[in-house]
């Protein structure tokens, strides 16, 4: 199987696995590049199946990730311990491989991270749009999901377009590798975060630092505040706001404790 992936940074520094969002891709701005330079780190994003270069293939649940991976970390040298990064959606994919590699992954960031949604009241803290939208997943088509994921990312698509942001070059080049795949990945991500990821918080033994809005929409905080307290060793960071992008700063505290965490 083909992965796509990419590398920013120290070569050599201290590896970093980035799992990136619903809709992402190998490509990290600017602020990454710097972060990493700073802090002598190597950001390395995999391509999850249905994103960027990587094509859409089945998996069963969350758990398998770390067996779906582990060839081409060998591949990228990355025979060592690591610490693994997880944004918005990619954060159930960080918390499997701690989970799966508990003697390789030394560190995990969440950064506007879905939560541990079967653990006793975290779906609870979720609206009621939200709790249905989960148990359509749950039974839905793949065809279905795919469908409605392409209008999701089209619709995204034109906000992007219509916002003007800086970065608006790089994430419609994001959704437009999505939609190459029929929006198989989001699918597929809706789906995994829907049914038994096949492992609790209890299994993630590394420190976990967690960066949160108080005010984020997408993933509610009072979910992300109740999951949070049932890991073992973590740390919260809660924001005010009503953001779900991480900021410059939070990318900033992330590098910096990443760093200290191998000192």
């Amino acid at each position: 199987m083909t992965w796509g992936f990419g590398r920013v940074g120290q070569f050599g520094g201290y590896p970093v696995i980035v799992h990136h969002g619903l809709v992402g891709d190998a490509a990290l701005g600017p602020t990454w590049a710097e972060l990493a330079r700073a802090h002598g780190i190597e950001w390395i994003v995999i391509e999850r199946p249905g994103y960027g270069a990587t094509p859409p293939t089945e998996m069963d649940r969350l758990s398998d990730w770390p067996a779906m991976i582990a060839p081409v970390l060998n591949e990228l040298g990355l025979t060592e311990r690591f610490a693994a990064v997880g944004i918005s959606a990619g954060a159930p994919y960080a918390y499997a491989c701690a989970a799966g590699m508990p003697d390789r992954v030394s560190h995990l960031a969440i950064l506007s991270g879905v939560p541990f949604l079967h653990f006793t009241g975290v779906l609870d803290a979720y609206p009621p749009d939200g709790r249905a939208a989960y148990a359509r997943y749950r039974t839905a088509s793949d065809a279905d999901l795919r469908d409605e994921f392409q209008v999701f990312c089209r619709n995204a698509v034109a906000r992007v377009i219509e916002s003007g942001d800086v970065d608006s070059d790089r994430m419609r080049a994001s959704l437009d590798a999505v939609l190459r795949h029929d929006a198989a990945g989001p699918a597929r991500e809706a789906r995994l975060q829907a049914v038994d990821w096949g492992f609790g918080p209890a299994d993630i033994v590394c420190p976990t630092d967690i960066w949160h809005f108080k005010g984020d929409e997408m993933v509610p905080f009072k979910a992300a505040q109740h999951s949070a307290t049932h890991l073992p060793k973590a740390a919260t960071h809660f924001a005010m706001g009503a953001g779900h992008i991480a900021t410059e700063g939070m990318l900033e505290e992330m590098a910096r404790v990443l760093a200290q965490s191998i000192r």
